[in-house]
């Protein structure tokens, strides 16, 4: 499996790794929507942005649950990597370097057919995207999360639905299983068969476990049903 890691010129982080002399390639456009076709699997390396502005490092996958696209397009969620995810997302957690470790429900493009796409992102302001102390020891951990994937024991593979945005109950899970697509709560209201059905099939590793989180009964039912046709066992929380 060939993994590329990418950065664009447009992002600060993206210009702070190639200050630090790393040769990742590069893109032109905005990390939300290029266009790229090297390699396996898509790493990229980018800005998070919290109106909070803590100190934050985070890892999600690509895709737009709703109809308002941020990237990529409508209702269209990208393919899924989640043992590489999750092992990129162990690594980080080791870093000793006083900042939050979250994943993220999966939002915006690139939603490339065909092509798992990943984000690794430091947030989240402009004084930490320029550090090159963090940024150097975050990229080594993504590197290392990325050599060290084949390690991860894939054997349960988990979708999340509901919760918020920064999902503690993947957080938690991540460090006994590997964390497939999230759609938080933001998007449950509007969430279609179609959205659905594209979480579980576009994986690398297929899914057999979902969490529901908080979800009232008349999307919970909803949900569950398409679930259950195709297989994968449910858990409430």
């Amino acid at each position: 499996m060939k993994v590329s890691v990418l950065v664009s010129k447009k992002d600060p982080v993206g210009q702070t790794v190639k200050k630090l002399g790393y040769g990742f390639d590069e893109v032109e456009e905005d990390v939300t929507d290029f266009t790229y076709s090297k390699g396996d699997v898509i790493v990229v390396l980018s800005r998070h942005e919290s109106s909070s502005k803590i100190p934050t490092l985070t890892v999600h996958h690509v895709g737009n649950p709703g109809g308002t696209p941020m990237g990529g397009e409508p209702r269209q969620l990208g393919v899924a990597h989640p043992r590489l995810l999750t092992s990129i997302f162990r690594e980080l957690r080791k870093l000793n370097l006083g900042v939050e470790v979250e994943i993220e429900a999966t939002h915006h493009g690139p939603t490339l057919r065909g092509v798992p796409v990943i984000f690794a992102e430091v947030g989240s302001d402009e004084t930490i995207w320029r550090n090159e102390t963090l940024v150097n020891r975050f990229v080594e951990s993504v590197l290392r999360g990325i050599e060290g994937v084949n390690e991860v024991d894939c054997r349960n593979v988990v979708l999340v639905y509901g919760g918020p945005h920064y999902s503690k109950t993947a957080k938690g899970l991540a460090l006994t299983n590997c964390i497939s697509h999230i759609i938080s709560k933001h998007f449950i209201s509007e969430l279609n068969s179609e959205v659905i059905h594209q979480s579980i099939e576009r994986n690398i590793t297929r899914p057999n476990t979902a969490i529901l989180d908080s979800i009232n009964r008349e999307r919970r039912e909803f949900i569950t049903n398409l679930l259950r046709l195709n297989n994968i066992s449910i858990e409430f929380r």
